[in-house]
């Protein structure tokens, strides 16, 4: 994986463009289509795989870096990995919660 589409996920700043983020936690996730409004989440509940993958701690310094480049081998997550994506999710507070939601349709 790219170092600095990398860097988005685990320092919280943006270091390429918003596309790579919904990309990137899509592929960790293994779901296409991720909502904006689930973006904190999603990257809240990937965090501790991360972590134990990417150990550096240059990666997780917050800081916007722009030249920390290259390649880092990041894994794919396992159905497993996924499913502890899914519940550390599923335990957060839903920000829509409580609010009035409106469904458009096209």
């Amino acid at each position: 994986m790219d170092i600095q589409r990398l860097r988005n996920l685990t320092t919280g700043k943006l270091h390429t463009e918003m596309g790579h983020i919904y990309e990137d936690l899509g592929m960790l996730t293994g779901e296409t289509g991720l909502m904006t409004h689930v973006l904190p989440r999603a990257m809240k509940a990937v965090k501790p795989w991360l972590q134990d993958k990417v150990t550096e701690a240059r990666f997780w310094d917050g800081e916007y870096d722009t030249t920390h480049v290259g390649e880092f081998d990041l894994p794919e997550p396992t159905k497993e990995d996924q499913k502890a994506f899914f519940a550390r999710f599923a335990e957060m507070p839903n920000p829509l919660a409580g609010k009035e939601v409106i469904i458009v349709q096209v």
